[in-house]
C-alpha cells in the first residue's frame, strides 16, 4: 500500500465493465483497483461501444459520470475514413514480419497516417486531457497501436506512463509507436516477454524508464449453480478443448480450427471436440469436425464451460499477456499455446502447466496427445499452471507494483538522450533496405577512418549492399576531412558514404535507429557513442582500445588486429547476416547496458 495518494488519469479507447478484451479488462481493473486503494482516478475514453463495434459511432452519451466508483469522462469519436483504415491495415498485415525487421523505414507515411488517423480517435478527449494535465501526477495510457493513445502520449509527454500491451506484429514498427515509447515518461509492461520484445524493437535504453507490473486475473468463485446448457450445448455430455477469446484470424483461430479438423480426419474414432467462445464477426461452427462456435457468453456460462473442459487452447502469436491462459490455470486446466508467442510460451515453459505447438501439424498432433492423455496427467499439468498463476497474478501484488511505479514516476525522472524521437526524413532515407554501417564520434586522426573505409570497401566486395554513415565533426586543424574525402573519391565510394553532424539529437537518434552495425577502427574512443550503440541495440564491432574495453565490458565483438581489412569485412558479414550470432551479441550488450544502468555508471562509462 502506497504512503501517499496519487492523482491518476487513465486514457484508453474503450472502457466498460462488460468489455472482454485483454486491454479493456486491464483498464477497468487497474482503474477500479487503484481507486479502491484511495487514489484519485479519472478515465478519459470515447463514446464508442468497444473494439468489435464501429469505431466511428458513439454508443455512449458524452460527459462525466461515476461508473462503480471511478469518474469516467466520455468524449465523441472523430469522423473516420473506415475504407482508408482497412486498406492500411491490410497492407500492414499482409507483409511478413521479416519485411519490417529488415527495413528501418518499412512503413510508408501514407499507410501509417491512414492506420492511425482513420483508426479510433477523439480530439475532444485529447483536448480535455491537455487542459487538465497539471491536475494529475501521471497519465496511464493503454494500449499502444491506436490513434487516441498515441495522441494522449504526445499531449501528456513526460507525464505519460505508457502501458503498451505490445505484440510482435507490424503495428509495433509504426514510427509513431516508437516515438510514443520515446516521449513517454515511463513504460509499464505486463510480462517479461513483452518487456524483452520492447528492448529488442526499441533498444535496451528504454530500461531506464521501464517497470514490470504484471497482470492480475480475478479469482472469483464460480456460481453455486452453473448452467447445464450453453446455447443448446451441454458441457457435461462432451469431451472438449476450449478456446476463449476473440474469434478471428488475427488471433490465429483459423489455424486452430484447420488443425483440429485435420486431427478429426486423422482420428475418426475420437470423441474430442473443440469449443470456441468469445466475440467475433463470423462463425467457425463445423458439426462434421466436432467444432462448436458458441459466440459471446456470460460469466456463468464461461465458468460452466471451463469446469468441464479437458484443456484450454490459445493459438495467438500476438499476446503481451494472455488472460485466458491464466483463467484456464485458475480453473485447474492445462493450456496449449503457440510456441511463437514469447509471452505465453515463456509462461508455459516456466510453469510446466501445458504444451507448445506452432504449425498445423504440431497442433493436430497435440490434440491427439490430449485426447489420449490419462486424466491424472492432465490434472497434474493443470495444477502446476494453477500454482504458477497464483504466484504471478495476485491482485494485491500487481497493485503494489503499480503504486511503486507511480511513486518512482512522481519522484521525477531526468530525460536522457535516448528519449529523442528520430528525424523521420532521415529514417526514411536510411531505411531503404540497404545496410547501414555506422561510426559515431569525433572524426579525428585517432578515429582511423582510412582503416574503417578499407574494411567497408571489402564488405561491399563480399556482396553486402551497404552504406557507411559517419556521425561526427572533423577537426579542421588535422586535415582529416581533406584526406578522407580524397580517399573516398579515389576508391569510388562517394555514393556509399554519408557524413552527418551530431549537433541535432534527432539526427543522431535516426542514425542509431537505422544502423545495422556500429563499426569502429579508432585507436582511442569513442566513449559515449558506444554507450549509445548499447542503448539503441546496435551490434558493436570495434577495435579493442582501452576505452572500448572499459565501456563494453566483454560485450560486443572486439578485434585486436587491423592489418587485414578483408578478414574484418568477413567478420562484419557474419554480424550482419547470422541471425543467431546477432541475437547472442545483442543479448550480451543488453546485459552490459543493464549492468551500467543498475550500477549508475552510464554517464561515467560514456
Amino acid at each position: 500500500m502506497a504512503d501517499r495518494r496519487y492523482r491518476l488519469a487513465v486514457v484508453t479507447p474503450w472502457f466498460g465493465a462488460d468489455l472482454t478484451g485483454g486491454a479493456e479488462r486491464l483498464a477497468w481493473q487497474v482503474s477500479h483497483g487503484l481507486a479502491e486503494r484511495g487514489h484519485a482516478v479519472e478515465v478519459f475514453t470515447t463514446c464508442a461501444r468497444g473494439f468489435a463495434s464501429d469505431w466511428g459511432v458513439d454508443a455512449h452519451p458524452p460527459g462525466a459520470r461515476d461508473e462503480q466508483g471511478v469518474l469516467v469522462r466520455r468524449f465523441p469519436v472523430d469522423e473516420r475514413a473506415a475504407n482508408a483504415f482497412d486498406r492500411a491495415n491490410e497492407i500492414l498485415l499482409t507483409r511478413p514480419l521479416s519485411y519490417y525487421r529488415e527495413r528501418t523505414a518499412a512503413i510508408e507515411p501514407d499507410v501509417a497516417n491512414d492506420f492511425i488517423g482513420s483508426g479510433i480517435n477523439s480530439t475532444a478527449a485529447v483536448d480535455a486531457l491537455r487542459a487538465r494535465l497539471t491536475a494529475f501526477d501521471c497519465v496511464l495510457v493503454m494500449p499502444y497501436p491506436y490513434g487516441l493513445p498515441l495522441a494522449a502520449v504526445e499531449a501528456a509527454g513526460a507525464r505519460a506512463m505508457l502501458q503498451p500491451c505490445l505484440h510482435d506484429e507490424p503495428y509495433a514498427f509504426l514510427p509513431e509507436v516508437e516515438n510514443a515509447f520515446r516521449r513517454a515518461g515511463a513504460l509499464v509492461f505486463n510480462s517479461p516477454a513483452e518487456r524483452s520484445l520492447a528492448y529488442r524493437l526499441y533498444g535496451p535504453s528504454i530500461a531506464l524508464k521501464s517497470t514490470l507490473v504484471g497482470h492480475w486475473v480475478e479469482r472469483e468463485a464460480p456460481p453455486l449453480h452453473l448452467p447445464s446448457r450453453v446455447r443448446g450445448f451441454r458441457p457435461a455430455d462432451h469431451r472438449y478443448v476450449l478456446y476463449l477469446g476473440r474469434r478471428d484470424a488475427t488471433k490465429n483461430v483459423d489455424l486452430l480450427v484447420e488443425s483440429f479438423a485435420r486431427f478429426r480426419r486423422n482420428c475418426r474414432m475420437t470423441t474430442l471436440e473443440l469449443v470456441l467462445v468469445g466475440p467475433g464477426r463470423r462463425s467457425y461452427d463445423d458439426a462434421r469436425h466436432g467444432i462448436h462456435d458458441l459466440g459471446l457468453v456470460d460469466e456463468a456460462q464461461k465458468a460452466a464451460l471451463l469446469s468441464q473442459a479437458l484443456a484450454i487452447v490459445q493459438p495467438s502469436i500476438n499476446e503481451s499477456f494472455s488472460r485466458t491462459v491464466m483463467e484456464g490455470w485458475g480453473a485447474g486446466k492445462p493450456v496449449a499455446v503457440n510456441g511463437r508467442c514469447a509471452a505465453t510460451a515463456d509462461a508455459v515453459r516456466e510453469s510446466g502447466g501445458g504444451w507448445l505447438a506452432t504449425t498445423k501439424g504440431e497442433w493436430s498432433a497435440l490434440f491427439e496427445r490430449i485426447d489420449r492423455m490419462p486424466p491424472a496427467q492432465r490434472e497434474e499439468t493443470g495444477a502446476r499452471g494453477g500454482r504458477y498463476a497464483d504466484e504471478q497474478t495476485s491482485r494485491e501484488r500487481v497493485l503494489d507494483r503499480y503504486e511503486a511505479a507511480m511513486g518512482e514516476f512522481a519522484a521525477g525522472r531526468r530525460a536522457t538522450r535516448f528519449d529523442v524521437a528520430a528525424a523521420p526524413q532521415l529514417v526514411r532515407r536510411l531505411g531503404d533496405g540497404r545496410r547501414t554501417i555506422l561510426f559515431a564520434g569525433p572524426l579525428t586522426e585517432s578515429a582511423c577512418l582510412d582503416q574503417l573505409l578499407a574494411g567497408f570497401a571489402f564488405l561491399l566486395s563480399l556482396g553486402i549492399d551497404a552504406r557507411l554513415v559517419l556521425a561526427g565533426e572533423f577537426d579542421a586543424r588535422e586535415g582529416v576531412a581533406d584526406r578522407f574525402f580524397d580517399l573516398v573519391g579515389r576508391t569510388q565510394l562517394t555514393d556509399r558514404v554519408v557524413v552527418l553532424e551530431r549537433s541535432r539529437p534527432e539526427v543522431v537518434a535516426a542514425c542509431y535507429r537505422s544502423a545495422d552495425l556500429f563499426w569502429s577502427a579508432a585507436d582511442a574512443g569513442p566513449s559515449s557513442e558506444l554507450v549509445d550503440a548499447l542503448g539503441f541495440g546496435v551490434p558493436v564491432f570495434a577495435f579493442a582500445n582501452g576505452i572500448s574495453r572499459r565501456v563494453l565490458g566483454g560485450s560486443g565483438l572486439l578485434f585486436t588486429d587491423k592489418r587485414d581489412p578483408r578478414a574484418l569485412a568477413g567478420a562484419a558479414v557474419l554480424l550482419l547476416t547470422d541471425g543467431a550470432l546477432r541475437k547472442t551479441l545483442l543479448e550480451g550488450q543488453r546485459q552490459r547496458f543493464d549492468a551500467l544502468r543498475r550500477n549508475g555508471e552510464l554517464e561515467r562509462a560514456g
